[in-house]
């Protein structure tokens, strides 16, 4: 099925889709790095996603349902990689709380945007 302009495409630049490999401190860091500017990402996306109107909303929540689905699964393991961080040092621990912060964005946003709450208010 051809794309519409109207489409939006939930996180196609994103690498969520592989699987976190944690060796040693420096991994967990750099994982944590890596997910936490993803994160960034997902909910300036998702904010973007909530200011459009309502019909918008719900065609992108009937076109991404699958993408947002596994994107449940992938905070879930999102959320395992910052509480292993807050155990290293003072900067993983930073990452890992920025990390938790945007998880919880965006799940809210994503809450709303499935339980029908008409954008962000400024």
């Amino acid at each position: 099925m051809p794309k519409t302009n109207k489409r939006y495409q939930l996180l196609d630049n994103l690498d969520f889709q592989n699987p976190i490999a944690i060796e040693d401190q420096a991994d967990i860091k750099f994982n944590l790095f890596l997910r936490s500017r993803e994160m960034k990402q997902v909910v300036a996306y998702l904010e973007k996603i909530m200011l459009k109107k309502r019909a918008d909303q719900d065609l992108f929540v009937s076109e991404n349902k699958a993408s947002i689905e596994s994107l449940m699964k992938i905070f879930v393991d999102n959320s395992n990689l910052s509480l292993e961080g807050m155990q290293l040092d003072q900067e993983s621990a930073e990452l890992s709380m920025q990390l938790a912060t945007d998880l919880r964005k965006s799940i809210s946003l994503i809450n709303a945007l499935f339980y029908g709450i008409d954008g962000l208010s400024s």
